[in-house]
């Protein structure tokens, strides 16, 4: 039991210590005084998220080249190689509240009333085409947000193991696939 606290008081430190590189001396006892169930969350960031925090999601052009290279590296890809997976699952995961909820954020689902936080996605694959660096970037995108718009609140679906690299590939395949009913259907709401 002793041996616990230890650890733990240990590990508070040095949360704490790393906390401190990222905030002013100010910003850290704001933190530390306004609950501890809300200091938690600040302390226990990820480096590249109390990046974001610390520059309220707008970052330096000096950390862009870092940050952008840093969140690409996190990018893995579907093990069959393929960027372009089944369009009907992915029609499921995209309009779908507890998997992926796309259609919260962006317009153009045939299924629900889209968002508008987002871009619109309209017709996503017959504006775009479907060649190989469509696939990639829409891929990318979905797979880690950050990758090309630092600290967007877009989700980071495959950074954040929210979905796999072939669900991913489905979404994409939803997304763009001229067959699919993403493409052929008109979206909810549209004119």
């Amino acid at each position: 039991m002793k041996k616990a606290l230890l650890s733990l008081v240990a590990l508070a430190f040095v949360a704490l210590g790393l906390a401190q590189r990222y905030f002013s001396e100010k910003e850290l006892e704001l933190i530390q005084t306004a609950g501890k169930d809300y200091a938690q969350v600040f302390l226990n960031q990820r480096p590249d998220q109390a990046l974001c925090s610390i520059h309220k999601n707008r970052l330096p052009a000096d950390l862009l080249p870092q940050f952008i290279e840093e969140q690409r590296s996190l990018i893995k890809y579907p093990a069959s190689g393929k960027l372009m997976g089944d369009w009907r699952k992915g029609g499921a995961i995209f309009n779908n509240l507890q998997k992926a909820n796309c259609f919260s954020c962006h317009f153009g689902s045939p299924v629900h009333l889209g968002g508008d936080v987002g871009p619109s996605l309209e017709k996503y694959g017959l504006n775009r085409g479907q060649s190989e660096a469509v696939q990639r970037y829409t891929y990318e995108v979905i797979y880690n947000s950050w990758a090309y718009f630092p600290c967007t609140v877009m989700y980071r679906f495959g950074a954040q193991g929210l979905l796999t690299p072939e669900e991913i590939a489905d979404v994409v395949a939803y997304l763009l696939d001229p067959e699919s009913d993403f493409n052929t259907k008109p979206a909810v709401g549209s004119r």
